[in-house]
């Protein structure tokens, strides 16, 4: 088989790609869980056998050392609805929970960890949730068994973050979490670094509906946390990038410039009275005024980098604003986009709508190559467009 585009290449990895969706995925994030497959598995099948649904189950190994591929290998040799990624190495939660967006086929999109710390009950809740209109729901841990040193601190945390970002959510950091299809996938983006922490809160200030469903941790069976005190550090670090990324990713110059404008207006003011007080008064020492010349002069200099770095952001967001745009449009009515983008030959272009995916008639360049030139100085309209105008 010829590997010529990233479909065909996804066929030949055996991942497929999402031509025929199903009602639900139920993404699992795996590292070092040989011991929880099996019962986390059992635990969804009976609860979504007994739905109405079709579903599919997405486990990622995230490169783990253990036999946790073998143990998800040996479930999909028994069940067709058992899918599976495996990355090279550990790239983290944020980078599995992206691919198995990626590659997942489900209208709804369920995460939630390989650990078995949450009622399968609640998946259903989640569900509901997002059948009532929401685009992404969390659970919300009212009850934890989490020793203190995990609690405090997790409290700690979701109150900064509801706090200042505005996002009314009471765990923000809870794995089990249910996605309509638009939402996930605009979640790939992010998949990288720990930024799973924040999907929900870059999911709202996207413009995303999103809510949250009260729950009960369950005891964990098996193994032990993946996560030391370094993730306060990496999550501290990781809000500041969030804290751009939501609210300045469009308009750089805005928070750089800002900040060079503030910086530069103070080294001018500095300098500006200097310079007044020099002329006013030739008492003033030199020893005085020789380092606040030089603070001004850093000051100015480093607003003018400031607002440099803004502008060449600016031009670099907006190499691909064009393509951007189309993600923030949730809904339309009696809208179509014109396009006289040329495929290849034979190539369809798929659109979900709905529910389902609908094939549309590509533009076939092959057909058109012993079609009439036109005349020169006459242009070509796309296909689509050759209703007369009344």
């Amino acid at each position: 088989m010829t590997v010529g585009s990233n479909r065909e290449m996804d066929v030949a990895m055996g991942l497929g790609a999402p031509d025929d969706p199903v009602d639900i995925s139920v993404i699992l994030p795996a590292y070092n869980e040989q011991d929880s497959i099996e019962g986390i598995y059992k635990q969804i099948v009976g609860v979504l056998d007994r739905c109405d649904c079709s579903y599919e189950i997405m486990f990622v190994d995230d490169g783990s050392t253990d036999a946790t591929w073998q143990e998800i290998q040996a479930l999909a040799g028994r069940d067709r609805r058992v899918r599976a990624l495996r990355h090279r190495r550990n790239y983290g939660k944020a980078s599995a929970l992206a691919n198995g967006f990626t590659y997942a086929r489900g209208n709804i999109m369920v995460t939630s960890d390989a650990d078995m710390q949450y009622d399968p009950q609640d998946v259903l809740r989640l569900i509901e949730k997002v059948n009532e209109g929401y685009d992404v729901v969390s659970a919300y841990k009212v009850v934890r068994r989490d020793p203190w040193t995990k609690r405090f601190p997790s409290k700690f945390f979701n109150f900064f973050v509801r706090t200042t970002t505005g996002v009314p959510l009471h765990d923000i950091n809870a794995g089990l979490k249910a996605y309509r299809y638009d939402a996930a996938q605009d979640m790939v983006r992010y998949g990288y670094g720990e930024l799973h922490r924040f999907f929900i809160v870059l999911a709202a200030r996207n413009g995303f509906s999103v809510t949250e469903v009260p729950v009960e941790s369950c005891p964990r069976p098996n193994g032990h946390s993946k996560y030391g005190a370094e993730r306060f550090v990496r999550g501290a670090l990781d809000y500041v990038t969030v804290f751009f990324l939501s609210g300045y990713t469009e308009r750089p110059l805005h928070l750089l410039g800002s900040a060079g404008m503030f910086l530069g207006g103070i080294g001018t003011v500095i300098l500006a009275g200097l310079l007044a007080l020099k002329l006013l008064s030739a008492q003033v020492s030199m020893a005085v005024i020789d380092p606040l010349i030089d603070v001004s002069a850093l000051l100015i200099l480093a607003g003018v980098q400031l607002v440099a770095v803004g502008l060449l952001a600016e031009m670099i967001n907006n190499l691909e604003r064009g393509s951007t745009n189309r993600s923030k449009i949730s809904r339309v009515v009696r809208v179509d986009r014109r396009t006289s983008i040329l495929l290849a030959p034979g190539v369809q272009v798929e659109r979900r709508r709905g529910d389902e995916r609908q094939p549309v008639e590509a533009v076939v360049v092959a057909e058109r190559q012993d079609e009439a030139q036109p005349q020169e100085g006459v242009g070509v309209r796309a296909e689509g467009d050759s209703a007369e105008r009344g």
